[in-house]
């Protein structure tokens, strides 16, 4: 297994600043995943821990050990590419086979019939019939071994590709948005694959995704980048449920996080749709407020302190959730609240329904977008 530790990496072309100062450490065994829209440089930084880019600042360690000027095919890393990367014309076996052949022989002993001339070469193809056969066991490779790329499915070459990465048994997995090129059941099911595959070997992997569903569903933690920075690392519960930055919350979640304005009334408590709520906010008088809050924090209300009016705009039938979005009045963006069928099916569009809102779930942000902790202990909603 491997361990890394990333100190003060940046990463600079020209005028531009990619990476900003990142520090980071990934457990032996984690699954950690880089997750952020795109464009925010985390396929930069995993290429500069392969050793595939070279950072402009910082320094590297895999197991405590500096690895800023080891090449990368000294690194004992795997990387698996959104491309997959094979080679149109070989067999299975022989894509797989590649990394080690390159690895363990020499020019000589890789040329065609060199095993009846070359001496040595049966041994080494021996082994690496061994680990073919391991990492195929593995990913269920084994009645595919002698076809073309060209006559796989996106999810076999996905594998194949997986399986050339295990035959090395480096200390740790490299993933570049392996799945973005599969659709949405293939997707699915390779997420529950590559998840069982980092059970079963044990091996620290570093996953990049601009999709929040991979995220949240394979890794052990997460760390979200945003303009080239780490905004938060955590577990996907402490991310979904707590994030430190208002960015956080309305990158993670599907739908997106419902963001209120808010403001401090003159008696220091938390004022929303005019209302007052439980949430003591004295040191915060003067300062812009915003609110989140999740769609499941939000019901359908017949009588509530913290009751408002809207429209429906839009019905989103998911079949075992409903979720409505609505237009508020003084509101710019749509308002989303989940909810079942059973409560929602007599619904329609441009119908106007009461809400409530859980307070006591609520996430509060200061002006720069920075999470502010309520002392107090909530206790729903005061009338005011």
């Amino acid at each position: 297994m491997g361990s890394f530790t990333l100190d003060g990496i940046s990463k600079q072309f020209t005028d531009t600043h990619v990476l900003k100062n990142l520090n980071l450490v990934v457990k032996d065994g984690e699954f950690l995943t880089l997750v952020g829209p795109s464009g925010c440089g985390k396929s930069t930084l995993l290429r500069i821990i392969a050793g595939l880019e070279r950072q402009s600042r910082g320094h590297i360690k895999l197991n405590d050990n500096l690895i800023d000027q080891v090449r990368p095919s000294e690194r004992n890393i795997s990387m698996v590419f959104q491309s997959y990367a094979l080679y149109p014309h070989l067999s299975v076996f022989d894509n797989i086979a590649v990394p080690l052949r390159m690895r363990w022989m020499n020019n000589w002993q890789r040329l065609p019939l060199a095993c009846w001339f070359v001496p040595g070469v049966r041994g080494w193809e021996e082994k690496i019939k061994e680990r073919i056969q391991e990492a195929s066991t593995i990913l269920g490779l084994e009645k595919l071994l002698h076809r073309k790329p060209g006559q796989l499915s996106g999810g076999q070459r996905q594998r194949v590709a997986v399986g050339r990465a295990i035959v090395r048994h480096p200390e740790a997995f490299l993933f570049d948005e392996p799945l973005s090129n599969l659709d949405a059941k293939l997707r699915m099911h390779m997420r529950t694959e590559i998840t069982r595959l980092h059970r079963q070997l044990k091996t620290t992997f570093i996953y990049v995704t601009h999709d929040q569903a991979e995220a949240m569903t394979m890794s052990d933690r997460i760390a979200v980048m945003m303009n080239g920075e780490l905004v938060q690392v955590g577990t996907p519960d402490e991310v979904y449920s707590n994030p430190q930055d208002i960015r956080v919350a309305e990158f993670i979640g599907s739908p997106q996080i419902n963001i209120l304005e808010g403001y401090v009334g003159d008696n220091g408590y938390l004022q929303l749709f005019g209302k007052s709520t439980s949430i003591s906010l004295h040191s915060h008088r003067k300062n812009k407020i915003r609110i989140g809050m999740r769609p499941e924090h939000l019901f359908l209300s017949g009588h509530s302190s913290l009751q408002i009016s809207g429209t429906i705009d839009m019905i989103e039938n998911l079949g075992a959730e409903i979720f409505l979005h609505l237009s508020i009045e003084g509101h710019d963006e749509l308002i989303t609240l989940r909810t079942t069928p059973d409560l929602s099916c007599h619904f329609l569009i441009g119908e106007v329904i009461n809400i409530g809102f859980d307070v006591s779930r609520a996430l509060i942000f200061d002006e720069f977008g920075k999470r502010i902790t309520v002392a107090t202990p909530l206790q729903g909603v005061a009338n005011g």
